[in-house]
């Protein structure tokens, strides 16, 4: 089942542009599927979502004719500067929140959420930061621990 819509974005190694950017749908298993076409080389992978921080492979990965399998669940490392959240034992995950996607989770993105829970939002919306389709006091102890530790985007 597709739970949220992604970009993922390959980015070139040395310029750190992007090569070419691809929507995707994220499954309820941590799975999306991108078509890059015929490219190949050697690219960071960047994902972001209405969401999320922006998360870049920790290497540049092998693009053969537009096909790979990268996998950000499996360990931190995976992430440059291991910014993935453990979420259960040996299973790792985006950090949500960044609202304004300025690349931060700062005190700047809860003022969205405390305006969606006064608004009784329900249904996909960005400020529905632990994804149960609500918009609600349960979503920011997360947001608020992310703020506190400094979470911020890294990346080359």
């Amino acid at each position: 089942q597709d739970v949220d819509s992604i970009l993922v974005d390959l980015k070139d190694p040395t310029s750190f542009e992007s090569a070419m950017v691809v929507p995707a749908l994220l499954s309820t298993d941590g799975n999306a599927t991108c078509d890059f076409g015929a490219i190949t080389g050697n690219y960071y992978i960047a994902i972001s979502s209405r969401n999320s921080l922006l998360t870049w492979s920790s290497e540049p990965v092998n693009i053969v004719n537009g096909t790979n399998f990268y996998d950000f669940t499996t360990e931190s490392t995976a992430a440059y500067g291991n910014n993935l959240k453990e979420v259960e034992p040996g299973i790792w995950a985006f950090y949500s929140g960044d609202l304004n996607a300025d690349e931060n989770l700062d005190l700047l993105d809860i003022g969205a959420v405390e305006t969606d829970i006064n608004n009784f939002q329900f249904g996909n919306f960005p400020t529905d930061v632990n994804g149960d389709g609500n918009v609600d006091l349960l979503d920011t102890p997360a947001l608020e621990a992310n703020i506190g530790n400094f979470i911020f985007s890294n990346h080359p």
